[in-house]
Formats: C-alpha cells, sequence, structure tokens
C-alpha cells in the first residue's frame, strides 16, 4: 500500500515512527529527517514501511508500461487506469 506519511516520534532504538494519512504509526528504519512528509510503501498487515521517492514510482511505472506494452498485454482500447499511469511515468528515464 502506498500513503503519505509525517514523522511523530522515535521509538528506544531512534526509529523513526510515521503516521500516515489513512492514520497508521509505523516504524520506519530509512525515515531522512531533511522534510516533513514523504510518501511510503507498506505491507498493511505489518507495522513498518519504506519511503518511496516520486521518481522512484515514475521510473517503477515506467518500466511496467514498457514491458506491457513489448509483450503486448493489452488489445483494443487502453483502459483509464493505464493511461493514467503512462502519464505517471511520462518524461522518466528509467534504467533497467
Amino acid at each position: 500500500m502506498l500513503d503519505l506519511a509525517i514523522a511523530v516520534d522515535h521509538d528506544r532504538q531512534m526509529t523513526t515512527i510515521v503516521e500516515t494519512n489513512l492514520g497508521r504509526s509505523l516504524k520506519s528504519p530509512g525515515w531522512p529527517q531533511d522534510s516533513d512528509f514523504h510518501l511510503v510503501a507498506f505491507d498493511p498487515t505489518q507495522n513498518s514501511c519504506d519511503v518511496v521517492t516520486a521518481s522512484e514510482l515514475a521510473a517503477d511505472i515506467s518500466k511496467l508500461i514498457r514491458l506491457v506494452a513489448s509483450r503486448r498485454i493489452l488489445h483494443g482500447n487502453k483502459p483509464v487506469w493505464f493511461k493514467r499511469l503512462e502519464k505517471y511515468s511520462r518524461g522518466v528515464q528509467a534504467d533497467d
């Protein structure tokens, strides 16, 4: 799952505790100290998260778009969700 989060505390080991927009409290060992909020990825069944930069996400989406196109997975008109993903990845130079 993806969500925006903000640092709210630290545990005894000085791991940053964040709170997501959905109200989840999660441990974020890789939390950068340079800003207030970040995009985080997490498994809803776990209690920790990873910070994801917008550029990383866009690059991953770009790779997926290229894979789908190269394998001709979608036939006919592209679904709206696919068009959104294409828009999100425009301008990204994704390395494999």
